[in-house]
């Protein structure tokens, strides 16, 4: 058993490589303090040279030079705010790696280090020659939650540093490392923490992807001898599409993508900013046309006007999609999602709006085959999962797909029109917790740049 020994409180020194920066608030700590005491002991070692990090041999040196507070900073600050004059502590005399590990493992297992300071905390145990397993060992953590913390280390410090204050959650910092460019993803960083992260970071990364099958994708298409169009010939009638072939190349898997087969010559449009290819059949040959410059600004205008409005209402959608998916019916939002559930079926009746049957069927976790005994199966499972799924099947309700408030006519510039349906979806969802970007909030109310005349 460790034994208490009572130091004076002059001579307990913060640990000046203490991952924990700032203390916070002390003064309920202080008050309790004084009334009770310190009643948990703090772990110290002796004071130790900045060069070689070992303490003095003798003990009377050791105790003339005092020591240095492993575990306690905050309990050692609040009694010298209390006015004690002396505290109890176990001396231990541990590696200085150790030590650092010691102090990283506590603070992180009461949740009192920032992102910030967890990844500078590993950083340094690094920078002194630690191995990933070694801190993984000395802290208890997983090799990879190691690695994660460690990835942090490479972001911009000062931008870090200024959003650690934020209540920023370890899967933002995850999406976040999956930008794989360094300069992207400190500018994506600058937003973290606010409802506009999960915005940027989507267009951040499906850009990425959209980037890394796009060289095999052209390459296909050169060696099936397909010719590339431009956008208006897709809808002035001189060509035919070709109907289900169109590829999101943000979730192509390239391994399986596959040039479609056609009499006569195949023509594609690719948009390689918004992800999108389409394949098409000639109808009849077009005659070519000289046209004037400022017919064809306008008609590039209009068209990244649309791929602007199409890539928000495809993020937004796919935002508005996860957040439902990690919800659960509990006692504190019981109330919200029962109104949730009346809204939806009030506009299901008033908008003649049909629930799809095929994403009831994945909730149950059940193969849609249309027989009587697969529906009663998928009620059943569903009524005994009441809570795990209910908010998903109010979402349903809603039959939210990908759109948004503007005109799809592709040969005018988007408008904002009105939507009821997502206007009631934003309502119950931002009720829940679910935070709007700016781009979302500027689409509802048509103040979105792209709906202004250039």
């Amino acid at each position: 058993m460790n034994t208490i020994t009572y130091i004076p409180i002059d001579k307990l020194h913060p640990h000046p490589d203490n991952p924990r920066k700032s203390l916070g608030d002390l003064t309920e700590l202080a008050e309790s303090i004084k009334a009770t005491g310190v009643l948990q002991n703090l772990t110290v070692v002796p004071w130790f040279s900045e060069l070689t990090k070992r303490p003095a041999d003798d003990p009377k040196q050791q105790a003339e030079m005092g020591y240095r507070v492993i575990i306690g900073h905050r309990r050692m600050a609040a009694a010298r705010l209390a006015g004690l004059e002396e505290l109890p502590c176990v001396i231990t005399d541990i590696p200085y790696k150790e030590q650092l590990a010691t102090m990283l493992l506590e603070n992180m297992q009461r949740s009192d280090l920032t992102v910030y300071e967890q990844a500078e905390g590993f950083q340094l145990m690094i920078d002194l020659g630690e191995s990933v397993s070694g801190i993984a060992e000395k802290t208890g953590f997983s090799e990879s939650t190691v690695r994660r913390r460690l990835k942090m280390s490479e972001l911009d410090k000062n931008t870090l540093k200024e959003v650690s204050e934020r209540q920023i959650e370890m899967k933002d910092f995850d999406k976040l490392a999956q930008i794989e460019d360094i300069n992207e993803r400190n500018a994506v960083l600058k937003s973290i923490g606010t409802p506009n992260f999960s915005m940027e970071a989507e267009k951040k990364l499906k850009a990425q992807a959209i980037a890394k099958v796009l060289p095999d994708v052209k390459s296909a298409l050169r060696k099936a001898g397909a010719k590339k169009i431009e956008q208006r010939q897709t809808w002035n009638g001189e060509l035919t599409e070709i109907q289900g072939t169109e590829i999101k190349l943000s979730a192509l898997d390239i391994d399986t993508f596959k040039v479609p087969g056609t009499k006569g010559t195949l023509f594609y449009y690719l948009d390689e900013n918004i992800g999108r290819l389409r394949f098409f059949t000639q109808r009849k040959r077009a005659a070519p046309q000289k046209r004037p410059q400022e017919e064809l600004d306008k008609e590039r205008a209009i068209k990244e006007a649309h791929r602007r409005c199409e890539e928000i209402s495809e993020i937004a959608y796919k935002l508005r999609a996860d957040f439902v998916k990690g919800l659960k019916l509990t006692a504190k939002n019981k109330d919200l999602v029962i109104q949730g559930a009346a809204m939806c079926i009030a506009y299901s009746g008033i908008c003649y709006t049909s629930v799809s049957s095929t994403e009831i069927y994945k909730l149950a976790g059940i193969e849609n085959d249309w027989k009587e005994e697969t529906k009663r199966a998928a009620l059943d499972t569903l009524n005994e999962n009441y809570e795990g799924v209910f908010p998903q099947l109010v979402y349903e309700g809603f039959c939210d797909v990908n759109e948004s408030y503007h005109t799809t006519y592709k040969a005018q510039r988007p408008e904002h029109k009105s939507n009821i349906k997502l206007d009631l979806l934003y309502r119950w969802l931002t009720s829940l917790g679910y935070e709007m970007s700016d781009d979302e909030k500027a689409m509802q109310d048509g103040t979105h740049e792209v709906f202004k005349e250039e």
